[in-house]
């Protein structure tokens, strides 16, 4: 089973990378475990590269300014 904390920001001044890396935080603060998958706005895919640790999934059904940071057993981030 997949659980997801969704996050939102809609702070236009600030990059979605920076938007990811509190979303994360707040993930760890509360699930005490690093997240390995963020499902994103399909339009936010162009904004963000790959980080390696974290597995971006670009979704058509998650709205802008959106993220839902998560863990999934079966993710690959490789």
């Amino acid at each position: 089973m997949e659980f997801y904390l969704i996050w939102f920001d809609d702070d236009r001044k600030k990059p979605t990378t920076a938007k990811i890396s509190e979303a994360m935080a707040a993930y760890e603060r509360r699930f005490h475990r690093h997240p390995n998958v963020i499902l994103i706005s399909e339009q936010e895919q162009s904004a963000v590269e790959d980080s390696g640790s974290v597995l971006i999934r670009p979704r058509a059904y998650i709205r802008p300014s959106h993220f839902y940071v998560g863990y999934d057993e079966t993710a690959s981030a490789a």
